[in-house]
């Protein structure tokens, strides 16, 4: 029998859940934007996180003058977000788990060195003191030097959260699928992205897991806020009361496989078949 692939709603449960260590249980960041992938089949590369993540997906004022304040503060000439590869994470629940030996991000280490260790008694660990560049930033699977007559012990993966140079020319974040405008065929406004969902059947990242390809979006007739699960699934609507909140909110929400898309240009959504074709949310 054939195994169905894992599927995922990316602001249902993914955006804003917290990523920790798997080692030791150590917050390390949020889940702030997504990198994908862009063609025809779309996937998940990387987790985004940090101001520079943020901001974008914001917009507006309270998100350029995030994504400046930023800038202002990271010594690189081009910083991007701080970054982490999705083959590394081992589990995604409550919270989305990572495998690795954490970099510390550059604003922790920062007020380690400048803050906290001027404090008398206070002592960072050696992970938050290490210099930058040093032995944390060995390249995956490089050699470690051994005691004399002793075995030579596998290096730990890295698990590398700092992306030095702007934003990857063939990337596109998830955050920038959500909050467009609809159109139908004939150019009439059909609503608004509220979600995407997720496949996992992509490509294999990294020989360990296959990636989390878009498979479509979302789509409410009135933009009013966050959607929680209500009005998708076999439990479509329910609890009665709060079903009935989100139909105000939101009016009707319908589903467009990416296959009906036909075009995603100037911060709108084409669609290539009219509304009434359109998937009911009870099938998702």
């Amino acid at each position: 029998m054939t195994e169905t692939a894992r599927v995922l709603h990316a602001r249902l449960h993914l955006l804003d859940r917290q990523v920790v260590r798997e080692s030791d249980d150590r917050l390390l960041c949020k889940v702030d934007d997504l990198e994908m992938r862009p063609g025809d089949r779309p996937y998940v590369t990387a987790i985004l996180s940090g101001p520079l993540a943020l901001g974008p997906r914001i917009g507006g004022l309270p998100g350029w003058l995030m994504t400046e304040t930023d800038r202002l503060f990271r010594r690189e000439e081009r910083p991007g977000p701080y970054r982490i590869e999705m083959s590394l994470v081992t589990e995604i629940g409550s919270a989305v788990r990572v495998a690795g030996h954490r970099q510390d991000l550059a604003l922790e280490r920062w007020l380690t060195r400048n803050v906290i260790g001027r404090i008398p008694g206070a002592a960072g660990t050696k992970e938050q003191d290490a210099p930058e560049g040093g032995a944390q930033d060995a390249p995956e699977g490089g050699a470690q030097d051994a005691p004399e007559g002793g075995a030579r012990e596998a290096p730990e993966r890295a698990l590398r959260v700092r992306e030095r140079w702007e934003d990857r020319p063939d990337a596109l974040r998830l955050g920038g699928l959500l909050g467009r405008t609809v159109r139908g065929p004939e150019g009439e406004v059909a609503g608004d992205t509220v979600d995407v969902r997720l496949v996992q059947d992509g490509p294999l990242l990294a020989e360990v897991q296959q990636a989390f390809r878009a498979a479509g979006v979302l789509i409410a007739r009135r933009r009013a806020g966050r959607l929680f699960g209500y009005e998708r699934g076999p439990g479509l609507w329910r609890p009665s009361l709060l079903g009935a909140l989100v139909r105000r909110m939101h009016g009707e929400i319908r589903y467009a496989e990416w296959d009906q898309i036909e075009s995603l240009d100037d911060d709108e959504v084409r669609l290539g078949v009219p509304w009434e074709r359109l998937r009911s949310t009870a099938d998702l």
